[in-house]
């Protein structure tokens, strides 16, 4: 039996329904790629963004709602419009609240206010934050002035190469130089002098040409930079520490630098280790299948045209034939621990690797200072004194000398 023209009709209707529903979702999901994109590769450092409120404040201490975040063990900063604090070990935890120990109060901190807790621990300079001298530096990398400081050795420091070591830290995606800040104190009694690098769209930093991260694929020349301001005052070897989006800026420069053969040592704290693993793992912690990460990758590729085999370490784990410390939080939401273990198991003889339970992203240090610590001690201990004097032997012919 024909069907009428009004079934035609309505099957015509329908198709183009379908086609326009069709047609919308494609372009809301361009348009959720594109926004999410900007999040990856456009710098913010605006980045404020409140978790907890203040219920009480005590002289030496401070309540706070009770969350994920605040009911953590360990050392950490909370922040607010025009201050900032240092809050340390859970004192006291009910239902709704944790009181935990204050100090370093810079700012006025009452009942009501709403605080960001968050990783750093420390903030301001090096002097302010922990009463160690250091100097203002102006490395000249390619695209301009970038400021570092610079917090010599201690004077009978442990490290047995003395002065001769220093340590580059590498601080990860929209952060700063405080980021590195907790580290310091231990470099700093292991002998080794500390540079706090900073690279290309930080705060004070020159801008990239077009404005945008490239996730390590151009960052790692500012890392350079800062790696041949201290071979050429003093250093003869280097350790590199990088957080998160500074990891793959590290794995970059030791696939690229003509200075990877002088470093003696990595020490990678929750390290990008390949950003597409990354990107997908965000896909799911938002609730999506990982595919939905396709579309956010072709809209970064389409911004800044990323290479990413070279921003996956295992696709050049020939670069790292060195003594590697690696952390990674168990709890981190935003870069996945399993490209972390699958690069320790790939190279089992190189890696020395820690999962730190309750550790959200960067958090290692700071859920047991003490802890960390000693495995950073022993770790360099180890590496510089069974490296010394043979430094990047190996990749020497490949990347040559400065």
């Amino acid at each position: 039996m024909p069907r009428s023209p009004g079934s035609r009709l309505t099957r015509k209707r329908v198709a183009a329904g379908l086609a326009l529903l069709l047609a919308a979702g494609v372009a809301v999901g361009a348009a959720l790629s594109w926004h999410f994109s900007s999040i990856v590769v456009v710098p913010h450092h605006s980045h404020w963004a409140p978790n907890a409120e203040v219920v009480d404040v005590g002289p030496r201490s401070v309540t706070l709602g009770r969350n994920e975040a605040t009911s953590r063990p360990g050392v950490y900063d909370i922040a607010w419009e025009g201050g900032s604090a240092q809050v340390g070990a859970v004192a006291m935890m009910d239902d709704d609240t944790v009181t935990r120990r204050l100090s370093r109060l810079r700012g006025y901190l009452l009942p009501g206010m709403d605080v960001e807790l968050g990783d750093e621990a420390y903030n301001g300079d090096p002097r302010e934050a922990l009463g160690l001298p250091y100097r203002d530096l102006a490395i000249r990398g390619e695209l301009g002035p970038l400021p570092a400081w610079l917090v010599p050795s201690r004077a009978g420091g442990r490290n047995t190469a003395g002065a001769r070591t220093w340590a580059i830290v590498v601080h990860g995606h929209n952060g700063d130089r405080q980021n590195g800040l907790k580290l310091v104190p231990a470099l700093h009694r292991l002998g080794l002098p500390a540079l706090l690098a900073s690279y290309r769209n930080d705060l004070g930093a020159p801008e990239s040409p077009d404005g945008h991260h490239h996730l390590g694929l151009t960052e790692w020349r500012d890392v350079d930079a800062a790696a041949r301001y201290a071979l050429r005052h003093g250093a003869r070897r280097l350790v590199l520490v990088g957080f998160s989006m500074g990891g793959a800026i590290v794995g970059r420069f030791m696939a690229e630098s003509v200075r990877a053969d002088r470093v003696a040592a990595l020490v990678l704290d929750a390290p990008v280790v390949d950003w597409r693993e990354t990107l997908e793992f965000n896909a799911t912690q938002m609730g999506l299948p990982e595919l939905a990460a396709l579309p956010l990758r072709w809209a970064i590729d389409a911004r800044v045209e990323i290479d990413w085999e070279a921003l996956d370490y295992e696709s050049h784990l020939e670069d790292f034939d060195l003594p590697i410390l690696l952390f990674q939080g168990a709890e981190d939401d935003l870069v996945p621990k399993q490209p972390s273990e699958e690069l320790a198991e790939a190279l089992p003889e190189s890696i020395d690797y820690f999962e730190v339970p309750e550790a959200d992203h960067v958090q290692a240090w700071n859920v047991n200072p003490p802890l960390y610590e000693r495995r950073l001690g022993a770790f360099l201990a180890a590496a510089l004194g069974r490296r010394a004097g043979t430094a990047g032997a190996a990749r020497s012919t490949k990347k040559g000398r400065p």
